[in-house]
């Protein structure tokens, strides 16, 4: 809800001392201290309109209307309630976008190679005066996905200025950026669940996730795969996590056949918040007994094991139910077998996000159709990017014991 207070205060002391208020009210925001919908932009309508704003608004021609948004109070506040909600995510918080890495690429450029990515450079014994080995990298690459442009606009009529009390109306701009954020993390989470193909490696376009020859994930068998990492299997207990590592330990780098180097202690873990409620007590036990029998005696010995040595992992699950929902949409499951999946994986490593615009949003200047229509303000928005997978072999999905896509 914005803050008609805060707004009066920052607006009288920017009348009173000028740029100055402006660029400690950025630093506030820049801090979070103050939040973009803090700014009440209907109070800053009615300090460049006066206190019968809505009647002038109404009468107003539209030359005169255009020069008074542009250049007033209200143009200050909206800018930057623009650029910091840019920062924000207002419908919901995203779990991916966060911690998965953002490049950049250029704007009219597609196709992009990742050159040599693959090479398997050795050294040979020489005699006298013979060259070295020569490795070209032409044919050895990891191509990217082409990115997808979008974007989104709103306008204002002079009836919406008008009749809109509390200002809601005013506070659908920022939402515009917000958008474009929920379009990257969506797109981030088809990646995670495999449902984008988008792992070429040097013209071989590979599925992102292959199972372990079982028929209860939706992914394709791994028996002609390139690596396993997919298994249907529950999580019940701490000694199924040995599952997880063995999937990690037995990849292998598609070159020159070397196992993977892919630390397990410390891995991003995904699931259902039932899930994650349930698995809990498996990982942050106390204390964990295992027993033995000795050879010979026959005696049995009892092991007590903190949760770090017994399970060899050590990580705090994250529900996400963006990411349950998406399962159920992608691959036609019920909502309880898409509660039984768990992703383990190095999301940095495993996958990235890349802008080739960043968001963007601007006010554009009415036509003079736009004017006979009654808008009084008009925004446009636009980004271009894409996820793609850097390397397939640094995720592993457990899928429950049932969820073939029906």
């Amino acid at each position: 809800m914005a803050n008609r207070q805060l707004t009066k205060k920052v607006v009288d002391a920017y009348k009173k001392h000028g740029e100055q208020v402006l660029e400690e009210f950025d630093e506030a925001l820049e801090s979070k201290q103050i939040k973009p919908f803090d700014i009440d932009l209907n109070f800053c309508v009615e300090q460049d309109f006066g206190p019968n704003f809505k009647e002038k608004i109404m009468n107003m021609g539209s030359d005169a209307m255009e020069a008074i948004v542009t250049s007033g109070t209200f143009n200050q506040m909206v800018q930057r309630t623009i650029r910091y909600s840019l920062q924000e995510n207002p419908r919901e918080e995203y779990k991916l976008s966060a911690i998965t890495p953002v490049e950049s690429r250029g704007e009219c450029e597609e196709s992009f190679k990742d050159w040599g990515v693959f090479s398997d450079i050795k050294v040979h014994e020489l005699c006298e005066l013979e060259p070295s080995p020569l490795y070209g990298i032409a044919s050895d690459y990891l191509e990217h996905p082409n990115g997808k442009t979008v974007g989104a606009g709103i306008a204002f009529t002079r009836e919406a200025l008008c009749k809109d009390p509390n200002g809601f109306a005013l506070q659908q701009v920022p939402k515009i950026a917000d958008a474009h954020n929920l379009y990257r993390e969506e797109k981030l989470v088809d990646t995670l669940i495999g449902y984008n193909a988008t792992y070429d490696r040097s013209g071989t376009l590979y599925d992102i996730f292959y199972e372990d020859g079982a028929t209860g994930t939706p992914f394709d068998d791994g028996s002609g795969g390139p690596w396993i990492n997919a298994a249907s299997l529950t999580l019940t207990c701490g000694e199924d996590l040995q599952t997880v590592k063995n999937l990690f330990y037995d990849m292998t780098d598609l070159v020159h056949g070397r196992p993977m180097s892919v630390d397990v202690t410390n891995l991003n873990v995904y699931t259902s918040q039932r899930t994650r409620d349930r698995i809990l007590p498996l990982l942050n036990a106390t204390s964990v007994e295992k027993d033995a029998t000795c050879p010979g005696s026959g005696s049995t010995v009892h092991y007590f094991m903190s949760p770090e040595v017994a399970n060899g992992m050590t990580f705090s699950p994250i529900e996400y139910q963006r990411l349950i929902s998406a399962i159920m949409s992608r691959y036609s499951l019920t909502q309880t077998q898409a509660n039984e999946w768990i992703f383990f994986g190095k999301i940095p490593e495993f996958m990235a996000w890349v802008y080739q615009i960043r968001p963007a949003v601007t006010r554009l200047n009415l036509s003079e159709e736009a004017q006979r229509r009654r808008i009084v303000a008009q925004y446009d928005s636009i980004s271009k990017g894409y996820a793609y997978v850097k390397e397939p072999q640094k995720a592993v999905w457990l899928t429950g014991d049932s969820s073939a896509s029906t």
